[in-house]
């Protein structure tokens, strides 16, 4: 067995490997850049070994860090370099055991046109797409008209959903193809691409497989991840519901058939993608996955335990034969996002202040600083029941009651999509996330954080002319509109709201919200919507614990400075009464904002030239997602940031004038 094994990651899949390691009694040695320091995994490492920025992906400095600490092994958890063949081979070449299959597989795997060329002559269904992966931006055009739309854009050298797109015509296609090469390299060190024919409507089921040096083979199962957003899983499940039992076995015997192939060694999971009762292939992660933690809920299996002991030449721990589960699991992905405002990412400093009982994989305990430079996953919720339908109600209840503060997060989210009918029948697809407009299903964050201060603001209170007991005459002096006992005037990141009291009802207030129309919206705050103001007066009580509550969603309320910050459905809101004249001075010099903190990569205009309302401006990215910046109408544009500069939430990046109006 391995007796000292380099952790070649971080966060919580650092943690998660050190905790099997500490289970089976093996010292290790874990890898940090300095922002990780406080990071959890370390805490019973035998050494924690510094990393320059950029570290995880400088092959060099994780084997040196290896050998220095008298390591033996090296485990490449998953993204960075966990499937990066040059780094297995480093790392065999260096004497050291690398847990993952051998570095010829990696590259095949790895490359989506070899695997699906590999697939295809074991058998394996597979979908029409490039026999080579590229970068040659001239050559990848072409290739997309002979396969046909619509396609997908994957890199070659990579998962997790970054850099992937869908094109249903060639219109801009070019800048779409070096958009996802320039987030490949960031991701991957590959720029290379590869193109497959899209299907729609269908599910991503995968089936976990492990092979060893002796020629053995099994599957561990299956997982329905069907449910992403922009391809990047949100919510996995296992086993994967409504599935006959003859596709589900076929699946299985493709999987194992594909696995005995290759000759692999290792964990490793099929993807496919399911449409009706066919299926097809779409990819192999040679490592570790994410949600490896709804098949050891379901099997009893530590995975992390079967990859070191397959890694150090043993047999498979178990015939398939004695391999079972039972019940079902459900991992809930916790990102540091705004799915109110176009799921754009939100680092900044985080204090959870209420774990749920069910597993947790993090890397913190109460603290941590989510920074712009990695992946917005902050930690994965794992709930479990003896059938699907309890496991789906458990996560949903586990998303909801987690409680933290300091920045947004997407569980709110997380938690209607778990409610969901169409969920709990089983019949969504890969695209159903995508289809849905959380505002327009869910409600407006901003304006329950408005109505929740209000109602803070103007609780039941005896001793003001807002009391319950307060005689009508009293109220007359507070600017009574339209029947209404008098307003507060409140800003919601910067969005203006009216709140109204209507009257009170035993220990609630009755209260109304009103945005202000867009013209008086500053730039970069969520615009106001027509249908902003709900329909009649919302109930809102405060209880003795300080949660409030509006109507039936439940808001947590904290002062902050001189304003206040509210949680609702997951997302924080910084809430601080108006300042008036604050508003419309943008609409004679319209600015376009950075939506985040993050890198101004590309510039697609210069100053002083002419811009049409929707023309692309520039790219900012974040956490290695990119997110566009176009003209909100026509004029003379002035840039006001360098291509590569580092941009801070709300900061003016572009300015659009109309010169030579007529007067």
């Amino acid at each position: 067995m391995i007796a000292r094994l380099l952790i070649a990651n971080r966060g919580e899949v650092a943690a998660r490997i050190a905790r099997t390691c500490e289970r089976l009694g093996l010292e290790y040695v874990t890898v940090s850049v300095e922002e990780d320091r406080e990071l959890s995994g370390h805490a019973g490492a035998v050494a924690t070994v510094p990393l320059p920025a950029g570290g995880y992906l400088d092959a060099a400095a994780l084997i040196r860090a290896a050998t220095e600490n008298g390591c033996d092994a090296v485990h490449p958890g998953y993204g960075f370099l966990s499937e990066n063949a040059g780094f297995a081979r480093a790392v065999r070449a260096a004497g050291l055991v690398f847990v993952g299959p051998s570095s010829r597989v990696i590259e095949t795997m790895a490359d989506k046109a070899s695997a699906r060329q590999v697939m295809a002559e074991a058998g394996v269904p597979v979908l029409p797409g490039t026999a080579v992966a590229s970068e040659d931006l001239d050559a990848l055009v072409e290739q997309a008209g002979a396969i046909g739309y619509p396609l997908i854009v994957k890199p070659a050298g990579g998962g997790g959903g970054k850099g992937m797109s869908v094109l249903r015509s060639a219109a801009g296609l070019r800048e779409a193809l070096a958009s996802a090469s320039r987030t490949a390299t960031a991701a991957f060190a590959d720029g290379r691409l590869h193109l497959e024919r899209y299907v729609e409507h269908a599910r991503h089921i995968e089936v976990q497989v492990f092979g060893d040096e002796h020629g053995g083979a099994v599957h561990l199962f299956d997982r329905d991840c069907s449910l992403q957003r922009r391809h990047q899983k949100v919510i996995e499940e296992a086993p994967a519901p409504r599935i006959p039992a003859d596709v589900r076995a076929a699946m299985f015997d493709a999987a194992v058939q594909g696995t005995k192939a290759l000759q692999y060694v290792g964990a490793g999971t099929f993807e496919f993608l399911l449409v009706g009762t066919e299926f097809f292939f779409i990819e192999m992660n040679t490592r570790l996955q994410v949600e490896h933690t709804v098949t050891e809920e379901i099997t009893g299996l530590d995975l992390v335990e079967w990859q070191l002991r397959v890694a150090a030449g043993e047999p498979l721990p178990a015939a398939q034969a004695d391999i079972a589960y039972s019940g079902a699991s459900v991992q809930v992905r916790m990102y540091a996002e705004d799915p109110f405002r176009s799921f754009l990412p939100c680092p900044g400093e985080l204090e959870v202040t209420h774990w749920p009982d069910v597993r947790v994989e993090r890397a913190f305990t109460r603290r941590l600083r989510v920074t712009g430079g990695f992946d917005p996953m902050i930690a994965k919720l794992v709930a479990t029941g003896a059938t699907r339908a309890e496991a789906l109600d458990r996560a949903r209840r586990t998303s909801a009651e987690l409680r933290w503060h300091g920045i947004s997060t997407n569980l709110g989210f997380a938690a209607h999509v778990l409610s969901s009918p169409i969920v709990a029948a089983a019949e969504h697809d890969t695209a159903y996330l995508d289809r849905i407009d959380p505002v327009t299903e869910f409600g407006d964050p901003d304006e329950f954080a408005a109505l929740a201060v209000g109602g803070v603001l103007s609780a039941p209170d005896r001793a003001t002319p807002w009391s319950a007991g307060a005689p009508s005459g009293d109220r007359a002096w507070l600017d009574p509109v339209d029947g209404d006992l008098g307003g507060i005037d409140l800003e919601v990141d910067g969005r203006p709201f009216t709140v109204r009291v209507s009257g009170y009802a035993e220990d609630a207030a009755l209260l109304r919200a009103a945005s202000a129309p867009p013209s008086l919206t500053r730039a970069g705050a969520a615009p106001a919507r027509a249908d902003a103001s709900r329909s009649g007066p919302s109930p809102v009580s405060v209880d003795s614990a300080g949660t409030v509550t509006v109507g039936s969603t439940a808001c947590v309320v904290r002062r902050r400075g001189e304003g206040w910050e509210c949680q609702v459905d997951g997302v924080v809101r910084e809430v601080r009464f108006a300042e008036y004249g604050a508003h419309g001075a943008g609409a004679g010099e319209p600015e376009i904002r950075s939506p985040m903190p993050g890198t101004l990569v590309r510039l697609h205009v210069e100053s002083g030239a002419r811009v049409e309302e929707g023309q692309l401006l520039g790219v900012v990215e974040a956490m290695k997602l990119e997110h566009e910046l176009t003209a909100t109408h026509a004029g003379i544009v002035t840039v006001t940031a360098a291509e590569g500069a580092v941009v801070t939430t709300d900061q003016s990046l572009f300015l659009i004038e109309e010169r030579g109006a007529a007067l």
